[in-house]
């Protein structure tokens, strides 16, 4: 498959890059829908430099993180994209970013 091809992605196998069917859209906001259902809210801690992060936990394990002390079933998902450890989700809250979710 030639990059560029609509309906497929790049991904890091084993031996490099590979090319896998890429989900359908509602697919990925549905999902992320319901991990946001089963979230809690870890530690609220600031860095040096005083910006807020609020780690997203699901059984223990962060799943994503908040820089705006919001709760996480009243944001919106906005965009996402494919990395090289699961997609990452945006999460939003009045037009602005406030954090992301990782789905594996």
């Amino acid at each position: 498959m030639p990059f560029g091809v609509p309906g497929w992605k790049w991904k890091v196998g084993r031996f490099g890059y590979m090319m896998e069917k890429e989900p359908d859209c509602g697919e990925i906001k549905a999902k992320a829908r319901d991990l946001l259902e089963k979230i809690s809210k870890g530690a609220t801690w600031r860095c040096r430099c005083g910006s807020l992060h609020i780690p997203l936990l699901i059984e223990g394990e962060i799943i994503g993180e908040l820089w705006e002390d919001v709760e996480p079933g009243k944001v919106d998902i906005g965009a996402y994209r494919f990395g090289r450890w699961g997609t990452k989700v945006q999460l939003v809250k009045d037009g602005r970013v406030v954090g992301f979710i990782w789905l594996a």
